[in-house]
Parts: C-alpha cells; structure tokens; sequence
C-alpha cells in the first residue's frame, strides 16, 4: 500500500511538471480576450490611426475624413432643399388637423385636446 502511494505521488507530480512545460509553449490571448479572436485584420490594424501615429506615417488629414466631410456637406444641402418645401410640410400639418378632426368626432380626443393640439400645428403653418 506504502508504494502505491509513493507511485501515485511521483506520477502526479511527473504530470504537474510536464503539464506546466507543455502550457508553456501554448500562446495564450489577453485576459479581455479569452477566445484570442481580433475582429481586424492585419491590414486594418496597420492602417489604424494609432498605429500611423506612433510609426510617424500620419499626415493629419486623411481620405476618409474628406469623403465624410463631402458627404455630410451634400446631406446639409439635401436638408435645407427639404426645408424649401414648405408646401409639402404645409399639407402634411392640414392632414394632421383633419385626422385629429376625425379622432374628436370618434370620441377619441376632447374638444379642448382638440382644439390645443389643432392651435400647435397650425402655428407651425408657413
């Protein structure tokens, strides 16, 4: 019995020791990343901002941020075309006023929810 339990204690420790060597060798991902899956390549990352400032190869204004600025610029443009249709928005608030006309006489709104809802939309009339 005495040597089976020097057996098993060499043999655990045998396996501790060898288990240990062998992890070792083994990469092992970051405690935020247990799975050690990066969602970028290794093209992105070479091309991320941080990594072109810290090599020096940052020009202060790249492509991207002139293609958004053009972007946001022609949005601006499409916005301010849409704020000229008044007569648009005019007709939308004169639908507004005739559904809440309908939801009065259903019973739905009060004539003083009415009548306060109908003051709002037509103050926005243009």
């Amino acid at each position: 019995m005495l040597n089976n339990i020097k057996y098993f204690s060499t043999l655990l420790i045998l396996s501790v020791f060898s288990i240990s060597t062998v992890a070792d060798n083994v990469s092992r991902p970051g405690p935020n990343n247990k799975m050690g899956l990066t969602k970028k390549t290794q093209e992105e990352k070479d091309n991320a901002f941080i990594n072109k400032l810290i090599k020096g190869e940052y020009d202060g204004v790249s492509i991207n941020q002139n293609e958004d600025l053009d972007k946001i610029k022609s949005d601006i443009a499409d916005l301010k075309k849409q704020n000229d249709n008044s007569v648009n928005s005019n007709e939308k608030i004169l639908k507004q006023i005739k559904m809440l006309s309908d939801l009065k006489d259903e019973g739905v709104l009060t004539e003083y929810e009415f009548n306060d809802k109908k003051k709002l939309l037509l103050d926005k009339l243009k």
